[in-house]
């Protein structure tokens, strides 16, 4: 672009005008703003624009109707994008009929939004240099077309008025029927009938060979000048195919990947719902989402991500029969039909199922293949499926609703904690309305003081005594009663409260703490982090304002995180616990065994304590597996310097066994379930005298 490109940007939504304006001025373009179509239709009869983004959604005129106007206004030469969050298929239509040139479905993404419109803006000037370049043919031809052959009624070439480069055509003196092959020279000679019959023109198409050459294709206009003569008017129509075929590659199948688009999806799906219908069989739609890639992809930056997709793509080619439509390549076989539909979300459509269940073998068969790791510049890598499985007829009769359940049972997967596949059930729908009401009332229960905080005991092993306690967080709902934790803090997590959820833990905890330091009773604080809290940039900020502010010397805080924490080496992370490590807090790993456990974080990074997880302790005594894991764990610990800590402790064997295996703490239902702060003060005059067990 020699001038920087302008693009009048409409939307009433001052903070999306403010952030499209950021991106697209990031890419290069100069923009335009205003807030309702009035505005809109101002400033384009003011200052001339190259491309106007207009918004659906805006008060007074909507984006249809300034689209219309505009339109009226620029002719057809402007490009008009309309920016929806509309995606059915009537509001994509209505932006069409309106006028407009492409649309761009939110939510948007922001990092990518200025290469969608480069890409808008080349495609525009292709468009424009195609029109261009067809006036100009269509001029030449007036004067001298392309190829103009006159034939005799037999087929015989009387003249070559104009074309005389073309070689895939015969010259003066040859036949039609001799030159072209059958299926063409019939062509011909159908069209001249017809032509003849009904005193009309008529056009044909065909591809020719050409000799050491590629397929070219033509299109031909026949026209009658008397009963013994035709005229030929041959135009070379290669370059037009050529763009048709990417004009629809690129609308139903997707550019990263080269599987099938959403659309692409819809469609085909649709026909399969139709030949379903006809036929009374079943048919299986799999809505399937890459466990762990937003993690590496924040991580590891989009480049990798978009890597791990293809790979991906490729793996879930190989996990399904020829006949299952995998949604998210471009493919020469008929059957197969395989689509992105965003980010790292995959449909399968499995036609002709004799039972349901033939849809869950073949979401294992896809399980199955993605743990595999896969390898992407030097690097391992391991992600998982959750897939959700929804059935013609009994789940839905049409598209979108066999697509909305088959999400609703992926999410439902999710839940249950990830790489399982789901069916899906009415029940599902009301459970995942009971999700989105329980996020909007996890937004007022804070403030509402709701939550409340219980804490378990933590007993030293060699003293017999309780020397800390963990932090657990409770919510006693208006409504439904208490909420585990299980249900609210991954959706916490997901919409960023867990960082105002956790600090408030973090002060009510310290709060105890120093309080029963002052009643002489001094006990360390395990609280629990989650990894977006090590996202957020504030950690270490505000864990040195709450022991300010309470008064808890840092000895006495231990700060328990995941592996998911530290599978994100990001200079953020490794940063926030160097800082919170010079304060003087410490570190325990919590769940260790259960994830990635890689010694090489184990090496680098400062914990003091690794929590054995209660799924291995629960096993004890008469798993032998879970204790050789626990006696493994341990060992390891040892050698690094490390205590271990086990959580789920139930019984008395329990007790012996890790005693024997030289366990430093044990915390568990055995020693106290989680009570109020007020309890803490009475069971630490306790006492269990472990030596009598030994």
């Amino acid at each position: 672009m020699n001038e920087p490109v302008r693009i009048l940007l409409a939307d009433d939504d001052v903070t999306a005008l403010m952030l499209m304006t950021a991106a697209l001025e990031a890419a290069d373009f100069l923009t335009i703003r205003a807030e309702d179509g009035e505005q809109t239709l101002a400033s384009f009869a003011q200052t001339p624009c190259d491309m106007v983004l207009l918004d659906v959604d805006m008060p007074g005129m909507d984006g249809f109707e300034t689209c219309r106007r505009l339109r009226h206004l620029a002719g057809d030469e402007l490009p008009i994008v309309m920016v929806t969050g509309m995606d059915d298929v009537d509001s994509i239509a209505r932006a069409f009929e309106a006028g407009a040139t492409d649309f761009i479905s939110k939510p948007i993404h922001w990092n990518l939004i200025g290469h969608r419109i480069k890409y808008l803006w080349r495609t525009h000037l292709t468009r424009v240099d195609l029109q261009r370049a067809n006036a100009r043919n269509a001029a030449i031809l007036s004067a001298l077309p392309d190829t103009l052959l006159r034939l005799s009624d037999d087929g015989i070439v009387l003249d070559r008025l104009a074309g005389h480069h073309d070689q895939a055509h015969p010259g003066p003196g040859a036949s039609v029927q001799g030159s072209l092959p059958e299926e063409v020279s019939r062509a011909y000679t159908e069209a001249i009938r017809k032509a003849r019959a009904a005193g009309e023109l008529q056009d044909i198409e065909y591809s020719l060979q050409e000799v050491d050459g590629p397929v070219r294709y033509f299109e031909t206009r026949i026209v009658i000048i008397d009963d013994q003569e035709t005229l030929c008017l041959i135009r070379d129509i290669t370059r037009r195919k050529e763009a048709d075929d990417e004009i629809h590659r690129l609308a139903y199948y997707d550019t990263l990947t080269g599987l099938a688009n959403r659309q692409h999806l819809v469609d085909r799906l649709a026909g399969e719902i139709h030949r379903a219908q006809g036929s009374g069989s079943q048919l299986g739609v799999l809505f399937l989402d890459l466990d762990g890639f937003k993690q590496i992809n924040d991580t590891l930056g989009h480049a990798t991500g978009d890597i791990l997709l293809k790979h991906a793509s490729h793996r879930l080619r190989l996990g399904v029969r020829p006949t299952d439509t995998v949604s998210r390549p471009s493919t020469q076989h008929q059957n197969i039909s395989l689509a992105r539909l965003g980010g790292d979300e995959f449909t399968v459509i499995i036609p002709d199922m004799n039972h349901p269940e033939d849809a869950l073998v073949a979401a294992h068969r896809i399980q199955e293949l993605m743990q595999q790791p896969f390898f992407i510049a030097g690097r391992e890598m391991v992600v998982t499926a959750s897939i959700g499985i929804a059935v013609f007829p009994d789940d839905g009769e049409d598209a979108d609703t066999l697509l909305k359940h088959a999400d609703t049972a992926m999410y439902h997967a999710k839940f249950l904690g990830r790489n399982n596949a789901q069916f899906y059930s009415p029940s599902l729908t009301h459970e995942a309305m009971r999700r989105l009401n329980m996020e909007s009332d996890l937004r007022r229960a804070l403030e509402a003081q709701e939550f409340f905080l219980v804490y378990q005991p933590q007993v030293d092993l060699q003293t017999g005594k309780i020397h800390s306690v963990e932090a657990l967080i409770r919510w006693r709902h208006p409504q439904q009663g208490l909420i585990s934790p299980a249900e609210f803090i991954p959706l916490a997590e997901g919409n960023g409260l867990i960082v105002p959820i956790g600090e408030w833990v973090l002060r009510m905890a310290c709060q105890d703490a120093a309080r029963w330091q002052a009643m002489g009773l001094p006990l360390a604080m395990a609280v629990n982090l989650s990894p977006v809290q090590f996202r957020n940039g504030s950690l270490t900020r505000k864990v040195r304002d709450i022991l300010e502010d309470t008064g808890l010397g840092a000895e006495f805080l231990e700060l328990e995180i995941t592996e998911t924490t530290l599978m994100d080496e990001s200079m953020t992370t490794l940063q926030t616990l160097h800082e919170l490590q010079e304060l003087g807090v410490k570190f325990s790993l919590d769940d260790f065994g259960t994830g990635y456990s890689s010694m090489s974080y184990l090496t680098r990074l400062p914990l003091h304590n690794l929590k054995v997880d209660r799924s291995f302790v629960h096993g004890l005594p008469h798993d032998a597996g879970s204790l050789a894991i626990i006696r493994a764990i341990i060992s390891l610990s040892e050698s690094m310097g490390f205590t271990v800590t086990a959580e789920g402790v139930e019984n008395l064997e329990q007790v012996k066994i890790l005693m024997q295996q030289c366990c430093h703490t044990l915390q568990g239902y055995y020693f106290s379930k989680p009570v109020a702060a007020e309890q803490i003060p009475d069971l630490l005059g306790q006492n269990w005298d472990f030596d009598r067990l030994s």
